[in-house]
Parts: C-alpha cells; structure tokens; sequence
C-alpha cells in the first residue's frame, strides 16, 4: 500500500494526500476528512523514513534527563511532549543517570540517527563535549544551568533567590540555627541553592559552620538518614533547608517518629511535588515551574528548528520559583497555601 493508491481510491492528487499528511492546515476539512477516512478503510501506514528524505526532516526529537524515577524532571518530560505532540513529533527519551560518559554516548546517538532536535535536562556537560555537540550541526537546549549559557539556548529557574526567599522566611519566623541539606545532583542547581541560603543568613549576620550543611542522594531515605544526624548534634537546629522534596519527605517521617513539631524543627523543601500537599506536617516547599519549563524548552527548541538558526542568537529564559508555606514550618494561619 502506497500514497498513490490513497490518492486514486480517495479521488485526490497525491499531493493533497501528502498535505494532509503534513501540513493538515492547509487543506478543507472535507478532503482532509475523505482522505483519513481512506487511509484507515486502507490500513495506511505512512513511512515516516521516506517522509524524512523529501521533507529533511524526521519528526523525531530526543531528550536527555538524569533520572526519570524523578518526578520533577518527569513533570518537565511532560512539558516538553505537550510541545512535541502539538507538532507532530515524537520524542525519543534517554536516562543518563547524571553519568557524562552515558550523556556522551546518548548524544552520539541520538545525532547519528538524524533527529530534529535535542534537549539535554540537567546536563553534565564539558567544553570538549559541548564543542563536540556544537560540531553536530543539531539544534538544541539546555534545561538547567551550564557553563556555556552564553552559547547555548536555555531554560532554567531561579535557585539562588528562591532559596535566599525560603531562608529569608525562616529568619523571619524566628529561626536562628538553620541547617541545609543539599543534593549530590545536579551540582549547579545546587549550588546555587546553597549560594541563596548563604546570602539570606549573610543579611541577617546568623552563622552556617560547616556541620550544619550535610550532602546527600536525592531519595526519601538519604533524607531520613541525613535529618537524622541533624538532630542528633549537640546543638539541634530550630530549622532545615532541604534543597529537594524527595528527600523533605524522609525528613518529615523522621520529625513524626522523633515526636518532634515544626515549632520544634521547622522544615522546608525545594519542587513542590504534590505528595507535599498530603503528608502531615504538610510540607512547606519552593515551587519549581518544571512543567512550563518543559514546555518553554519545546518551543524554543522548535522555534530554532523551524527557523534554522540555531546558534545566531542565544536566549536564557530563566522562569521564577516561589515560596509555597505550609504547617512543616510551623504555620498555622495561611491555610490557602496548602494546596
């Protein structure tokens, strides 16, 4: 079965039958109509492999993300097909476990096979692998900071000041001993979280010693396990910052098993997972856009292709967090902000 066959059964051209294959909007909804209706009493399949040789084009996108256990860098997946879908292309999706020398591999693949477009989340990436993907003459956008957001096209958030504003809230409320707890992964969100928490107790001349910052793996158990050792130093703090809700969650089954309050240790995590909204102490969080992330990183990825300009003038988009206060901090007025 063929296109021509479509095009003879259907009493069409065989372009029209290529238009509404790939340009749909520019045909009547009638025909357009007649010739689906066809191609499925036809079980017409199109060749996509054959589409890409007349059109340069594979309608395939891949996409590059650390983890996709993550329920973040999944709600960003999400944003980013939502794009995808409405251009009519697939998405291929690769996990990198945050390991540079699978992102490499990942890459290398992905280009050979003449995709579209590329978005890397999070990425691990060097000068020599940087220039080495520039070289590769494939669009494509960073999701996450880098140290090449000069050069390349990139979607991120606000970290430090969101975490500034968390502590800031903190202070506010009376806190004066406040310990962090930060990711291993990914080190420049990271670090830019610890940049924002350092500031807001900076202002306010509070002491961090070293003791007090602890580094663990993004999971509900290393949470637990972290929590833990805070609240068994010799002087526990009034307050954590937890730079991820995965690992808020272990901390707040820890403070629940410790019969401990938030008025005791108040507790504040980063990425408003909904699992947030539902715990007890319902956990106080910074909201990290990573839906719209998704998306804005789709459009702008298909914008460049679309133009063909990929490298003519990088953008940073950077999109805001903000403070979501619930109970783990000790709140017990604003209830509107639970959900």
């Amino acid at each position: 079965m063929n296109i021509k066959e479509v095009a003879e059964k259907a009493g069409v051209s065989i372009t029209t039958v290529s238009r509404v294959l790939n340009n749909p909007e520019m045909v009547s909804e009638k025909t357009k109509n007649k010739v689906l209706t066809v191609m499925d009493q036809l079980n017409y399949t199109p060749n996509w492999f054959a589409r890409h040789l007349q059109k340069s084009r594979t309608n395939v996108i891949g996409m590059l993300i650390p983890d996709t256990l993550e329920q973040s860098y999944m709600e960003i997946t999400k944003g980013v097909e939502k794009i995808a879908r409405q251009k009519n292309c697939s998405i291929i999706l690769c996990s990198t476990e945050f390991d540079p020398d699978m992102e490499t591999d990942y890459i290398t693949t992905l280009t050979e096979r003449s995709i579209d477009g590329l978005i890397l989340t999070s990425p691990s990436i060097d000068r020599k692998q940087f220039d080495r993907l520039k070289s590769r003459d494939v669009p494509f956008v960073f999701i996450g900071k880098t140290g090449f957001m000069e050069e390349a096209n990139t979607v991120c958030t606000n970290n430090d000041t969101a975490a500034e504003e968390a502590v800031e809230y903190l202070i506010q409320s009376g806190r004066k001993n406040i310990a962090i707890v930060l990711s291993n992964h990914p080190k420049s969100d990271n670090h830019d979280k610890l940049t924002g928490c350092k500031r807001a107790l900076q202002k306010h001349g509070l002491p961090l010693p070293d003791s007090n910052i602890l580094h663990a793996d993004n999971t509900p158990e290393n949470g637990y396990i972290a929590f833990s050792k805070l609240l068994d130093m010799p002087v526990r703090p009034d307050a954590v910052f937890i730079a991820t809700d995965t690992m808020a969650f272990g901390a707040i089954e820890k403070l629940n098993q410790a019969n401990l309050t938030p008025d005791e240790v108040a507790v504040i995590g980063f990425d408003d997972l909904k699992v947030g909204a539902v715990i007890e102490p319902k956990l106080t969080t910074v909201t990290k856009p990573s839906y719209r992330m998704g998306m804005t990183a789709g459009r702008l990825l298909f914008d460049i292709i679309e133009e063909e300009s990929a490298d003519d003038d990088p953008q940073t988009i950077v999109l805001q967090s903000r403070l979501k206060i619930r109970k783990s901090c000790g709140n017990k007025e604003r209830l509107k902000e639970i959900w």
